[in-house]
């Protein structure tokens, strides 16, 4: 009787091919969940960065971001070189040596997605005419949650630090003693290199509660999460500007 030793060449390439099909199947999520694990623990690690930064200024120059002046070269951001005194990129400058203006050769994302908190005055109600307005239909103290949008960013700078995370940010706010759509600014983990993509819920929404998969609180897979999040800096903390970013800085 003839012994066989081996594979025959079918039993082999038929082997590669399954194994092909798996690899197929599986790599493009574990690299996913790798990239995602890489830009959350970046992502902690800025956020920190920035409000060590902060806290630094305060007891270097006793002021904070409600001191925080509108950069004089604001209508230019490639050229925003930190010599406005209280400005953004002047805090930047004097707080961490490495900050480096990007600007001219970033990619900004198509838009930057925040959620805002607001109290209504009676002004705010009375200017608020047309359905679809923040304050439409409230009452004067009622607080409002909504999804706003940032979509030009003729004003904003974006500084790059030692580590390859980015900082970007309206270079034109001023006076950030509270939340506002001029004091939000956002981390790129990875600079100008790409995706360059603003991380939302993969579940739920903005502003959503409850465990219901289309409507309930957001979150945020680790196959979901991109290098962009977007973040308010006001009287002495930057913090997530989005339920999204809230849910990876604060997710296991």
């Amino acid at each position: 009787m003839t012994k066989r030793f081996g594979f025959t060449l079918a039993e082999v390439l038929i082997t590669l091919g399954i194994i092909g099909v798996v690899a197929a199947m599986t790599i493009p999520t574990l690299i996913s969940n790798t990239n995602g694990a890489q830009f959350k623990t970046a992502y902690k690690k800025a956020l920190s960065t920035l409000n060590q930064a902060a806290l630094m200024n305060i007891a270097m120059e006793d002021y904070d971001f409600t001191s925080l002046v509108a950069d004089e070269n604001a209508d230019t951001p490639a050229d925003i070189d930190g010599t406005t005194n209280k400005s953004m990129a002047y805090i930047l400058q004097k707080r961490l040596n490495s900050a480096t203006n990007i600007t001219s050769s970033y990619t900004f994302p198509d838009a930057i997605n925040y959620y805002s908190e607001h109290t209504c005055t009676a002004s705010d109600i009375s200017a608020a005419d047309a359905e679809g307005e923040l304050c439409y239909g409230a009452t004067a103290g009622d607080e409002v949650t909504d999804d706003q949008e940032i979509t030009t960013f003729t004003n904003w700078a974006v500084y790059s630090f030692a580590d390859g995370t980015a900082f970007g940010f309206d270079a034109s706010a001023a006076n950030c003693g509270t939340k506002s759509s001029d004091c939000i600014g956002f981390i790129d983990v990875n600079g100008a290199t790409n995706p360059n993509d603003v991380t939302v819920c993969t579940k739920g929404v903005e502003g959503g509660t409850g465990d219901d998969e289309s409507t309930g609180a957001c979150q945020v897979e680790s196959t979901g999460i991109n290098d962009i999040f977007p973040v308010y800096f006001y009287g002495q903390t930057v913090e997530p500007a989005s339920d999204a970013a809230r849910a990876v800085l604060f997710g296991k």
